[in-house]
């Protein structure tokens, strides 16, 4: 479809399009797994490390579902209630995930209007931080939809003196609690102030002004809500601490451009009055500390402090960035608590959503634990950094799955770093796996100290079966024989194989590159290159010469970035060479004309091929699945998971056009929030339709522009590539093509 899509927007005149054929990817998460006699739910959901946990009506049936956003490269991803009254049972659904915008940093869902639809606060890139609300336009019409209703969300500052409006500057890597504080049933905000050590509420005065919940209209209520303020040092509370009044001069309001980063709240009811309690985690806190509202205001006085919450079952406990989230996940009405760590790195990523299950009710919370790994436990999950391979080690006919990982979290800093193996119990038709080892080869357990190996498979020696190639963090690789005996018996008999070295994160792959009938090398890396090291023995055994550490002119390393992190997966398409390269931002990268051209640069096709969702470091690797001809796709991504995306034939029919009438030009470009065509001929006709497709040719949206000055808003869209075809009332068609940014100003 996307070439269709292509042929028809890059001619200069358009003519009729016979009939052509196409492979589009869907993604595919009906393929079973099974792991120790259980089979998964969710096994292709892609990981979970550093999560933010939202109810949402996604399919508009009436039934909160799940929304979470991961901190592992701002990546979303969506689970439909599927529960009875008690039950906790969620299906990943992601399709309703290329519905929301792209976010980043942290995504709060709250209905904010009162109109019984979640709305989406989230980090607004402002000069010192802030906030983006996006309103949920959705209908059962239109389905999931929204709309950017603010950028950089303000506030009255100095509402008793000179009425100063700024941002609400809140960080990437801060939370807030975004909560109904003063029982007026509009949405409130409190965050930590400037030096992190109290907390300011800003009040929501659309019920006060408007006498309705559906504006945003906040000022800068106190500065100490609470009374209570917060070491920066150690997360320890004192308090009874007497409250500043407001800032009363823009001086001081200068001073909120250089915010504390490191904090998150939520809000609870815990004894029965409609006073807000309050959860804080910290960047320098494991734990998480529960705050006893004891006023009966909501200019709130905290009266005692639970350093330890619960103290009276399982304490939370990870070792750095504790946050809370409420849900309600088992259908009893109660919301739930479920705790992640908001870090990036250096903390628990494989059993690192702690759920509580609310005991008590909405106004007197008990937190009862329940798991350490919600939903992780249903999905294959293997820490940070998953990169799958397929190859059939078992030599039964069909591909067996094999994950590499960065690591699992340990407490002693040092991540052990593995190797899973998914046997395919299924045939070559119907493909189903089979968990079988998490340390395949023993790596971790040898104390090979290989750290996040990339394994590829190959006749090395000549011997007729395939042995293993391992890339690790240091840029080297390791040879692991495999020995007559069990499909398993890999045995290490060339660690720092021939010399070479990389840099750092060798990704490699064992391919026949030249065809000559010896399998080459290529290699990927922390740069974003690709080196290529062809196969120079005349004998069975394989060595390797490097030929070029820039191959194909290939460079995933996106601008202002340092490192590209690079992963290559070449495959054979009807006779001709593909490239696949993932990279750190996890865009996936499409790359042909390689037949004859080893030594020249390469046809960058797509930089956003198949999808753009799949979080940071996405890694490829491609194989035949399913029994039909068209590859298949396997991505690994940051967050510990895979995701399978299977071929299917497209096929177009005849379509005919008239020819382009006129030139037009979108502005700005690359857009942000709106675009204009500029450009319109004396004689075009209005109302004018525009119809918008994404770079994989389908489309996206549709409006009507009444004049020339119309403006198109692009503020929901993901960014890439987009085409606008646009048609007035006499047929006559003019396409353009803009890009859509995620600059600072999103």
């Amino acid at each position: 479809m996307k070439k269709i899509i292509f042929a028809v927007l890059f001619s200069i005149c358009f003519a009729e399009l016979s009939a052509q054929i196409s492979v589009q990817y869907f993604r595919n998460d009906t393929i079973p797994v099974t792991r120790l006699g259980d089979t998964l739910p969710n096994p292709w959901a892609g990981g979970l490390n550093f999560c933010q946990f939202s109810n949402i009506d996604l399919d508009l049936d009436g039934t909160d579902d799940l929304f979470v956003f991961d901190r592992s490269g701002d990546r979303l991803s969506t689970y439909i209630n599927q529960g009875t009254t008690g039950q906790i049972k969620f299906k990943h659904a992601p399709q309703y995930v290329n519905a929301f915008p792209k976010l980043v940093g942290w995504a709060i869902l709250r209905d904010y209007n009162c109109d019984g639809m979640a709305d989406i606060f989230t980090f607004g890139s402002g000069p010192m931080g802030g906030i983006n609300v996006y309103e949920n336009t959705s209908s059962i019409s239109n389905g999931l939809q929204f709309q950017l209703k603010v950028h950089l969300l303000k506030a009255n500052m100095t509402p008793n003196s000179t009425n100063f409006f700024d941002d609400i500057k809140i960080t990437s890597v801060d939370v807030p609690a975004i909560r109904d504080i003063d029982g007026d049933s509009d949405l409130d905000i409190l965050t930590f102030d400037v030096g992190g050590t109290t907390v300011e509420w800003f009040r929501n005065y659309s019920m006060e002004v408007n006498s309705t919940c559906d504006s945003l209209f906040y000022m800068l209520e106190t500065r100490c809500w609470g009374e209570f303020t917060e070491n920066t040092l150690n997360a320890s509370i004192t308090l009874n601490t007497p409250c500043a009044p407001p800032p009363i001069n823009t001086n001081e309001n200068e001073l909120r451009n250089q915010r504390h980063a490191g904090s998150c709240m939520e809000c609870i009811f815990t004894n029965g009055d409609t006073d807000p309690d309050l959860l804080v985690g910290d960047i320098s806190n494991a734990h998480v500390t529960y705050l006893r509202n004891g006023a009966n205001s909501s200019f709130a006085i905290m009266d005692n402090a639970d350093a330890l919450f619960p103290s009276y079952d399982t304490t939370v406990f990870m070792n750095i960035f504790t946050c809370p989230y409420r849900a309600d996940v088992n259908n009893d009405g109660f919301e739930d608590l479920i705790f992640s760590p908001n870090a990036s790195s250096t903390v628990e990523n494989f059993k690192s959503c702690w759920l509580y299950l609310n005991n008590g009710n909405n106004d007197s919370c008990v937190a009862a634990f329940e798991q350490r790994n919600f939903l992780q436990d249903g999905m294959i999950e293997i820490g940070e950094g998953a990169v799958p391979r397929f190859h059939d080690y078992d030599n039964d006919g069909d591909q067996d799955m094999f994950i590499g990982n960065y690591g699992y979290y340990s407490s002693t800093g040092i991540y052990p770093s593995k190797i899973a193996l998914y046997k395919n119990v299924g045939n070559f038709n119907a493909p189903s796996f089979q968990w079988v080892t998490d340390d395949f080869a023993s790596l971790h357990a040898n104390a090979y100290n290989i750290i996040s190996p990339i394994p590829t498979f190959a006749d090395l020696d000549g011997d007729g079966d395939k042995d293993m190639l391992v890339g690790d963090y240091t840029g080297k690789l390791h040879y692991f024989r495999k020995d007559p005996g069990p499909a398993d018996n890999f045995v290490l008999a060339g660690p720092n194989f021939q010399s070479i070295d990389v840099g750092n994160n060798a990704a490699p792959q064992l391919i026949d590159v030249d065809r000559d009938g010896k399998v080459d090398l290529l290699i990927g890396e922390q740069s974003g290159n690709i080196n290529y090291y062809r196969n120079t023995s005349s004998t069975s055994a394989a060595t390797f010469m490097l030929v070029t550490n820039t191959f194909g002119g290939i460079d995933v390393q996106a601008p202002s970035f340092i490192t590209g992190y690079s992963i290559p997966c070449m495959y054979d398409n009807n006779g001709s060479y593909v490239l696949l390269v993932g990279s750190e931002r996890g865009f996936l990268y499409r790359y042909d004309n390689i037949d004859a051209n080893l030594s020249g640069n390469f046809t960058l096709t797509d930089s956003t091929y198949i999808t753009d969702r799949e979080g940071m470091r996405v890694a490829p690797w491609a194989s035949y699945l399913n029994g039909d001809t068209i590859i298949d796709i396997a991505l690994g991504n940051y967050a510990g998971g895979v995701a399978i995306y299977t071929g299917d034939v497209i096929s177009s029919v005849n379509t005919t056009v008239t020819q382009q009438y006129q030139n037009l030009t979108p502005f700005p470009n690359p857009a942000n929030y709106t675009v204009q065509f500029n450009g319109w001929a004396t004689e075009t006709k209005f109302p004018v339709t525009v119809r918008i497709y994404n770079a994989a040719g389908a489309q996206t949206a549709e409006k009507i522009l009444f004049s020339a000055n119309d403006l198109l808003n692009t503020s929901s869209y993901h960014s890439g590539l987009y085409f606008g075809v646009l048609s007035d009332k006499d047929n006559r068609t003019s396409t353009v093509r803009f890009v859509v940014t995620e600059s600072d100003e999103r």
